[in-house]
């Protein structure tokens, strides 16, 4: 058997911290000897590691992820699989924004990061880290991943649900590709089959959009000056439910309008995780049409957040903005 090589990217998180002087958390330096003196020798495989930036997740920003995507395409004839160490807080938004630049994917890659840092002896990292490489060398599965306790989920579909429990993540909308007990147990039918296109990564984006959630008695003006003064490129809407929107709002009519006269796309994902998007279900689905609402159907908030600052970077047609919201580029969405 030939013998795989599989690169570790190093980004930070809470897997590479330590306690300073006052008791904080850090990012520290040490992860890169520690894997290779405890980790490395576990595997038959090749592991190279390179740092790429040693950060807390919450100051990541899309300019990352287009640094993460350009080292995978950089690298990618010389491997066979990739490893993202990453924090948990943004971590389901780099994973989304690898699945849609990375195009053609036809090798692993593994998001994977820890809540506690790999030097505390209660630590999940050395644990996540070890099923990565294992997916890594051995699932030969062509998409962004996300692993966490001992389960692997499509990239674009999780969200993390848990900041104090070693199960910190899950898919709401898509149930995990791999769980990693005594043995491993593949869903092959949940699996993206192998591209047929040449691979290829695409990183442009547009980072002007903002999320607006709904509530009882939100005041839509603020953002109808930000549409009309162009200072949003793009909306997306966290709405009630199945997609309801309240339907005797005028500052919400005078949003939508006016953002349609701008053509500004505006999409809608609905505040529960769990379910979809259905914009004829109730009675201010005339709205949406009218207004040429997108339906992010099962998208999560991330996906469909990221989703549209890509859209915004590829297309400059209201139209094209919408057929690429529509479609299902990556597994991200129902068909």
């Amino acid at each position: 058997m030939t013998e795989k090589n599989i690169l570790i990217i190093h980004t930070g998180g809470t897997f590479v911290m330590e306690s300073n002087e006052q008791g904080q958390l850090t990012p520290g330096d040490y992860a890169i000897n520690y894997i290779s003196k405890h980790i490395k020798p576990l595997f038959s495989a090749k592991i190279d590691q390179h740092q790429l930036f040693n950060l807390d997740s919450s100051l990541f920003r899309p300019v990352h992820w287009v640094k993460i995507a350009e080292h995978i395409a950089e690298n990618y004839e010389n491997y066979d699989g990739f490893v993202v160490i990453h924090g948990t807080d943004t971590m389901a938004y780099t994973a989304s924004a690898l699945s849609f630049m990375l195009k053609n994917l036809g090798k692993p890659v593994v998001l994977t990061g820890a809540q506690l840092p790999l030097i505390d002896r209660r630590s999940d990292a050395f644990m996540n880290l070890v099923d990565a490489i294992e997916v890594a060398q051995h699932s030969d599965i062509p998409e962004v991943m996300l692993l966490f306790n001992h389960t692997v989920f499509r990239g674009n579909r999780t969200k993390k649900k848990n900041a104090w429990d070693f199960d910190a993540f899950y898919a709401p909308n898509y149930g995990p590709l791999l769980k990693l007990g005594i043995g491993i147990e593949r869903k092959p039918y949940r699996i993206a089959p192998m591209p047929a296109g040449k691979f290829e990564i695409d990183t442009r984006y547009d980072d002007s959009v903002i999320v607006i959630p709904f509530f009882p008695g939100i005041d839509f003006s603020a953002f109808t000056l930000m549409v009309n003064e162009k200072r949003v490129h793009a909306l997306i809407i966290e709405a009630y439910g199945s997609g309801n929107i309240p339907s005797d709002n005028t500052g919400l009519d005078r949003l939508f309008s006016d953002a349609a006269a701008n053509e500004i796309p505006i999409a809608v994902c609905s505040q529960s995780p769990v379910g979809k998007i259905d914009l004829s279900l109730y009675e201010a689905a005339a709205k949406a049409k009218f207004y040429g609402l997108i339906s992010a159907v099962d998208m999560t908030r991330e996906a469909t957040l990221v989703k549209m600052m890509i859209a915004l970077g590829r297309y400059k047609k209201i139209n094209e903005i919408k057929d690429f919201m529509s479609a299902n580029c990556a597994g991200e969405k129902e068909n």
